[in-house]
């Protein structure tokens, strides 16, 4: 339980970390447009969530590589709580004037990401021990 908990946990982790990390590489690629305060253009904000997505399937694929069990449970709860979390990011930036597809393709991606990774791993299920 605690291994499972701690697969999912530091996939999620990991995830933010290297979404994080890809802030030097589009402020490199698009110099000025993620200076704070001001909202990037479309073209910015769309290799972000490129990068987004890039990041989400490799977490996944993490996720159930490590799983301790059946992989698509694991990969389900970092669904989950990436959703929840990406939620709760969305509603208090809702207003503050950054398009509206930004916050909901990062919202509607994860989803797709978790399942590419979860399939790509290779360990949809487990089969049962004799």
């Amino acid at each position: 339980m605690l291994k499972s908990i701690a697969v999912v946990a530091g996939s999620y982790l990991l995830s933010i970390l290297l979404v994080l990390a890809t802030d030097p590489l589009l402020s490199r690629i698009f110099p000025g447009e993620f200076d704070a305060g001001r909202v990037p253009s479309s073209r910015a904000l769309a290799a972000s969530t490129g990068l987004f997505v890039v990041v989400s399937i490799l977490c996944a694929w993490l996720c159930a590589r490590f799983a301790p069990g059946r992989a698509a449970g694991h990969v389900l709860w970092f669904f989950i709580v990436g959703e929840v979390m990406g939620i709760a990011a969305t509603i208090p930036n809702w207003g503050k004037g950054w398009p509206h597809w930004y916050w909901l393709s990062w919202l509607l991606s994860w989803p797709v990401s978790c399942w590419i990774g979860l399939m790509l791993s290779g360990r949809r299920r487990e089969t049962p021990a004799a």
